[in-house]
This record gives structure tokens, C-alpha cells and sequence, in this order.
């Protein structure tokens, strides 16, 4: 049996009108192409549909029967259009993106947000671990997308620029170096400092910062979360270096956020995936919406 879908809608039309003139002017065709449509379909599944006299046509007990039958298999089959257009359209499906914890802070959740609006049948699947975590992510197939600091130097990876984030010093406001404008890397590493774990992009940049100026600095306490940060930097345990992304998550009374003056290097943040891996439309379409994101990010910053 070959039934269309314009045949299936030709009945339908013709079920909620008197006469065939009517249900083809509704139809956009004319009366005797419509005619022709309902002739095949009768045809095609064996039995009359309707009783017809010169006056009208009304729907007979056959046609009664397959109304539901004809109403589901279109639902079926718009059901089935709709996911096919948004599956080319890349609106359509899921994905896995493994980010640092320190990008999930604030820039990302309004990211999400905002394409999760524009893109709801979309899947987003958040994997927040530390730097090399999210390589290893993309390389057992884990994660589709990574958010990380550094262009990673092997050539498995195709990463994408898309921003810098600034270095700043966090004490307490009761610190001897609270009201200053900016700092210095020199004035900073005598007073007991707090580090990030050792495994986060955050650490080695400090390390790094604080190697570039020949000081080696001794770590007073390491921790993993930015809270724990935040609550130790509270309460005037020592001080400490995050970036300008992570800056949401320490906006309290008894914390001084302070740029520095002699800082050359910010932290590059890429958009990382495996090479030579074709990506999925809605993969790839949401790689598009993060590198144009990130250059609107860029200009207000």
C-alpha cells in the first residue's frame, strides 16, 4: 500500500466540508485534480470513504474509521519532518563539554542559558574537571567539546582562540595592600600566600607568573575549590591570585580584588576538539555560537 501524505490531508479537508468545490478552493487545487486525490486513496486502501450525491458528500462508517487512522499517521509523520529539519538546522541532539572549573563560574552558565533558548531540543551535558582531565575527555570519547586554558601542544587537538582572562590579587580588606589601585608581583609574595591545587590551569599560571620574575613561592595552603578560596581569603588567612572569570565568586564584603600593574601574560582560553573529527550539525553549530560569544565577550572586556 503507497498512501501520500497530501492524499491523507486531501481526506481530511474533504471530512469538514459539504462539497468537493468547497474542499479543493480550501486545498489550493482544482475540483477535479482533489478529486482525483480522494479517487486514488480510495483506491489504494480498498473501500469508499465517503457517500457522495450531487449535492454534497458526507463521510460513510469506512470513513469514519480511517478519520483517526489518517490523523495519526500525518501526526507521525510532521513529528518526523520537524526532528529531521532540526536535526540539519543543528538544533537537534546532545553533547558532552568539559570546561574548568573556573569558566563554569560565571561566563558559561550565560552562555547555556542564552543558546538553550534559541536551541531548547539541544542536550548539553556540563563536565567541569581540571585541565588535563578535559583533554583526556575528548580523547576517550567522553566529551565532545572542551573549554581549557592553554593550546594544547599535541597534534591530536584542533583548538580555537577565543579570549584572554587577567590575573588579580585577592586579600583580605583589612590587608596592608587593600586600597591600593594595582599591585606588583614583588610586593605580593612575602605575605602567606594560597595557592590552587596543583592540577588546576589557575596554579600553573601563578607558578609560571611568579617563575617569569625569578621569585619562588612558598605555598602557606593548597585547595581545589573556589569557594574554599573564597572562605579562606574571608577570613584573612593569606592571599592569592585568580582570573578576571572567576572574579563572581569572590564579590564579598571582607575580600579586595586588586589588578596588578606588572602582569604581561593573561590566561588564553581555547575551544578544544579532537582533529580530523567531523562534528554532528548541532555540535557544530553550537562550536559556532561559543566562538561568536566569545568574540562579543572580547570587545566588552
Amino acid at each position: 500500500m503507497n498512501l501520500s501524505i497530501k492524499q491523507l490531508r486531501a481526506f481530511l479537508v474533504l471530512s469538514e466540508n459539504i462539497t468537493f468545490t468547497q474542499a479543493a478552493q480550501r486545498f489550493n487545487l482544482s475540483q477535479p485534480a482533489f478529486s482525483a486525490l480522494i479517487a486514488n486513496l480510495e483506491e489504494e486502501i480498498g473501500y469508499r470513504l465517503f457517500d457522495r450525491d450531487t449535492r454534497k458528500v458526507e463521510l460513510n462508517a469506512n470513513g469514519i474509521h480511517f478519520i483517526e487512522i489518517a490523523r495519526r499517521l500525518i501526526l507521525n509523520y510532521d513529528e518526523a519532518i520537524n526532528e529531521i529539519t532540526a536535526h540539519a538546522a543543528g538544533r537537534n541532539g546532545s553533547l558532552t563539554l568539559s570546561v574548568l572549573p573556573s569558566l563554569a563560574v560565571e561566563w558559561l552558565p550565560e552562555i547555556l542559558a542564552t543558546y538553550s533558548k534559541t536551541h531548547p531540543q539541544t542536550q548539553i551535558k556540563l563536565n567541569d574537571t581540571q585541565w588535563n582531565q578535559c583533554l583526556s575527555s575528548l580523547v576517550n570519547g567522553q566529551a565532545d567539546l572542551a573549554l581549557a586554558a592553554s593550546q594544547p601542544t599535541t597534534n591530536i587537538f584542533d583548538s580555537t582562540y577565543l579570549f584572554s582572562d587577567k590575573f588579580y590579587l585577592l586579600c583580605h580588606a583589612d590587608h596592608l595592600l587593600a586600597n591600593r589601585d594595582k599591585v606588583s608581583l614583588e610586593e605580593v609574595y612575602q605575605y602567606p600566600f594560597i595557592g590552587f591545587s596543583p592540577r588546576t590551569s589557575i596554579r600553573q599560571y601563578t607558578d609560571k607568573l611568579f617563575e617569569n620574575k625569578g621569585i619562588q613561592l612558598n605555598y602557606r595552603l593548597e585547595v581545589q575549590q573556589l569557594t574554599t578560596m573564597m572562605g579562606l581569603i574571608s577570613a584573612n588567612y593569606g592571599i592569592s591570585i585568580t582570573t578576571g572569570l572567576t572574579l563572581f565568586q569572590f564579590k564579598h564584603k571582607n575580600i579586595a580584588i586588586i589588578p596588578f600593574e606588572d602582569i604581561d601574560i593573561e590566561r588564553d582560553i581555547y575551544l578544544i576538539q579532537l582533529k580530523n573529527h567531523t562534528q554532528p550539525n548541532h555540535i557544530k553549530t553550537f562550536s559556532d555560537f561559543i566562538i561568536n560569544q566569545s568574540e562579543i565577550f572580547s570587545k566588552n572586556t
